[in-house]
């Protein structure tokens, strides 16, 4: 806003905003503050992702590993299941398939 201002009093108004103004050294030290700020935000960055990957790696070493025999238990456990629910499944449709056909066997 205040550029705006700057820009009408040093061309009278008539001209567009077109023109480039030379920045004052006020706003040169600000720019250069703010640049400041953002080196200092991503070393802080940098430094925050460095400090979750270590605590990630951390966290990895208390994790309880199964043995190779407890996974191949889990492993035979788990396709159990699966063959069991694959069986209810395909009896669901074989019994609804059959009472399709009684119904449309009427018509």
């Amino acid at each position: 806003m205040a550029n705006n201002k700057k820009h009408k009093a040093q061309t009278g108004g008539l001209q567009e905003k077109k023109v480039k103004i030379a920045p004052t050294k006020e706003e040169i030290k600000q720019e250069q503050k703010a640049e400041k700020v953002k080196r200092k935000e991503k070393k802080k960055d940098r430094v925050g992702i460095i400090k979750r990957l270590r605590d990630m790696f951390g966290e990895l070493r208390k994790v309880r590993w199964p043995t190779f025999g407890e996974t191949v238990k889990q492993t035979g456990v788990v396709l159990g299941v699966v063959l069991v629910f694959a069986i209810v499944v395909f009896g669901i449709d074989q019994g609804l398939a059959q009472l399709f056909k009684l119904l449309t066997k009427g018509l």
